[in-house]
């Protein structure tokens, strides 16, 4: 029988760190939001290829900062040294830059013969968000064998060409990519170290 006592041991206390599992769900929710960020219309307002009004461009861009905070804030509420804290929030922002300069670039054609294979990798919001903010996470988390987990986001490279090819409808490779992404997300979250550490 388990007496008062014995719940309030350490054991039991630190049976989970709730202090890292409100990290992990906010750097997951905010991975969501930049993922839908970067992966819908924010490339194209940026570019210039596009006739959006100026509000409804920053609008997006408002939007991919918001998703940007949220990532932030849960990468700071980790535990982690604040070094390891402000290079995993300096990976995420210059990941989100990179995709967007890389976006309007092969949008206004300025990559030439390189646009498809460059766009596929560094301008593909699914896989850069997984890539940056996972990265970010096993930062703070002081992972080891853990980045091994970011092998699975090279799956985000192909699939969604691979759909377009198959003219596959946008709505349903959007679903299929944000689905592959939340599941490998999820794996990256574990994959740093157990939630009670």
């Amino acid at each position: 029988m388990t007496t008062p006592d014995a719940l309030s041991t350490p054991f039991f206390r630190s049976a989970v760190n709730y202090r890292t599992l409100a990290s992990a769900i906010t750097v997951f929710l905010g991975g969501y939001l930049l993922v839908s960020s970067l992966s819908g219309q924010l490339g194209l307002a940026v570019s210039g290829a596009s006739q959006y009004p100026i509000e409804v461009t920053v609008f997006l861009v408002l939007q991919a900062l918001f998703a940007i905070v949220v990532v932030v804030v849960g990468l700071l509420l980790t535990a982690a040294p604040v070094t390891n804290r402000l290079i995993a929030v300096a990976v995420v922002v210059a990941g989100t830059l990179v995709v967007l300069v890389t976006q309007a670039f092969t949008l206004t054609g300025s990559l030439g013969a390189g646009g498809i294979p460059t766009r596929m990798t560094l301008g593909n919001g699914y896989f850069m968000t997984l890539l940056t903010v996972g990265a970010a996470w096993l930062i703070v988390r002081t992972a080891r064998v853990g980045w091994l987990a970011l092998l699975a986001a090279l799956v985000l490279i192909p699939v969604p060409y691979l759909l377009l090819l198959a003219s596959t409808p946008s709505v349903i490779t959007q679903i299929v990519a944000l689905l592959l992404s939340a599941i490998v997300g999820a794996g990256i979250i574990l994959a740093g170290r157990p939630l009670r550490d």
